[in-house]
């Protein structure tokens, strides 16, 4: 089935995942099996390598010979998927949810490998919580609309004004948004005088917060509004509808995904505890080198780690000025999750749906998941933006404590008990993790979309870039994992091609 091209060299294709240097590996190199497990321990902070793209599997079937090469020692990353201690479930820490109908290339990966998909449960109330604390109960439909008229109506012209503008947006063409308003995401609300409401000011945190884990002073409106234009627009990115970004979730988890398609490969092609240390290119062959000084030459790289971290791996020849700009200018999110089980859903017999959002912080969002078949039963909470910077510097018990009080606040005191008598938890600090520093995705600032958007993809040499960030549709989920890794797989077997053409 696998055709070996090129035999003076040791592969033809490397596809390098997790490429950091300066860390000495724990282990010695060697091959990923699938007795290295198919889910992550139940350790929070544990190191997991990001899913393997669909960049391998497609490069496979043109007939080359491939090698991936996996910074620590579990497939996962952001799909990162943890055995709980207490039950037969997981706990979901990175990539949740999928859509059968807006994300069609992820939801094939997970019938072509025979996973369970579960509709996510949108059967009672709401729950918000303003920056002053005071909490609403909302039913379905009617999400979290301000009882006072004025606040209703500010609040319909700020999510219009967003829709609409992310509408408009050309993410193929960077030079097309209007320059004069290529600014911050504050800034541009300012121009339309929003900013200057403190509920919209509130709201515009939140919403910044929760898609990219940045404050609206720090990201550019056109990066943004490209960012929602990429998901299908604000209400996809925010509901769990049949148009909703977050419609089902993978009950094997989305680890699974990566592990399949590890599986799917020649045995002894993905290898683990393999940083990377460098990148060389010479007299058209690329010499990778991790850190345990073993190299690997290869006609064509596909580099997949965020974009953040470019800079950690030494490139020779150095990569183009735009791109290293490009790199200088990203901020990863700043982004955690925890998972709380319970020994049962108690916000659905109270009429709740278990999604929340607060403004005031420090559980920012969440949804619940359960599943009894599992005898599971959780809430999974996001920490995300300024919120996320300060619960970060608590002690780890802390954290956890301040979490658990805050839904009891939430949920009200009738059901604060009820928060507070949790069976399990377990989160990620994404920021923390160093092939990561952070999460969903790497943010641009005001007018650096325009600037270097183009370098993004941009191939340099016999390297191909592929990540989350470079998707055109769905940045920051895995299904733009899945089809950046696709163009990068297609840019290298067309090179291929044309080499073998010449």
């Amino acid at each position: 089935m696998y055709t070996k091209h090129g035999a003076r060299l040791l592969l033809s294709v490397s596809l390098l995942l997790r490429a950091v240097p300066g860390v000495a590996a724990v282990e010695v190199s060697r091959p990923w099996t699938p007795a290295d497990g198919h889910l992550g321990d139940t350790n929070n902070g544990c190191d997991q390598s990001p899913p393997l793209p669909p960049s391998e599997v497609d490069v496979i079937v043109s007939g080359y010979t491939t090698l991936v090469l996996e910074a620590t020692h579990l497939l996962g990353g952001k799909s990162r998927s943890q055995r709980l201690k207490t039950g037969p479930g997981i706990a979901e820490l990175g990539a949740t949810w999928i859509n059968n109908k807006t994300q069609k290339t992820v939801y094939e990966y997970s019938e072509r490998f025979g996973l369970d998909t579960v509709v996510q449960y949108t059967d009672g109330d709401t729950i918000f919580q303003g920056e002053d604390g005071e909490v609403t109960r909302s039913t379905p439909g009617d999400d979290f609309e301000p009882e006072d008229p004025e606040l209703a109506l500010q609040e319909a012209a700020w999510s219009l004004l967003i829709e609409e503008s992310a509408a408009k947006i050309n993410v193929s063409d960077w030079g097309s948004f209007p320059e004069k308003k290529d600014v911050s995401f504050a800034d541009w609300l300012d121009i339309y005088k929003m900013w200057e409401k403190p509920h919209l000011r509130a709201l515009s945190r939140g919403l910044s917060r929760a898609i990219v884990g940045r404050e609206p002073e720090d990201i550019g409106a056109h990066y943004f509004l490209d960012y929602i234009k990429s998901g299908g627009g604000l209400r996809s990115l925010m509901f769990e509808d049949q148009e909703g970004a977050q419609f089902q979730w993978i009950k094997q988890g989305t680890t699974a995904i990566a592990t399949s398609l590890a599986e799917a490969m020649t045995p002894g092609s993905v290898l683990i505890h393999s940083p990377v240390h460098s990148v060389v290119q010479q007299n058209g062959i690329s010499i990778i080198t991790i850190e345990s000084g073993q190299s690997f030459r290869a006609k064509k790289v596909i580099i997949a780690v965020t974009q953040n971290v470019y800079n950690k791996i030494t490139f020779s020849p150095p990569l183009p000025c735009d791109k290293r700009n490009l790199v200088s200018h990203t901020k990863p999110g700043i982004y955690a999750k925890m998972a709380l089980t319970y020994s049962k859903s108690w916000w659905r017999d109270a009429g709740l749906v278990g999604k929340f959002t607060s403004l005031a912080g420090p559980a920012c969002f969440g949804w619940e998941i359960s599943d009894a078949s599992q005898d599971l039963y959780a809430l999974m909470v996001f920490i995300a933006g300024s919120i996320a910077e300060k619960w970060g510097a608590l002690p780890a018990d802390e954290k956890e404590t301040s979490i658990i009080e805050h839904l009891g606040e939430i949920f009200g005191k009738d059901l604060a008990n009820e928060a507070r008598d949790v069976r399990e938890v377990q989160y990620v600090e994404w920021t923390t993790e160093e092939y990561f520093l952070g999460g969903p995705t790497t943010t641009l600032g005001a007018g650096m979309l325009r600037k270097y958007g183009a370098a993004m993809r941009e191939p340099f040499e016999n390297l191909h870039f592929a990540g989350t960030e470079t998707a055109f549709e769905w940045k920051g989920y895995l299904e733009g994992a899945v089809t950046a890794g696709q163009r990068a797989a297609q840019e290298v077997v067309d090179g291929l091609t044309e080499t073998k053409k010449a």
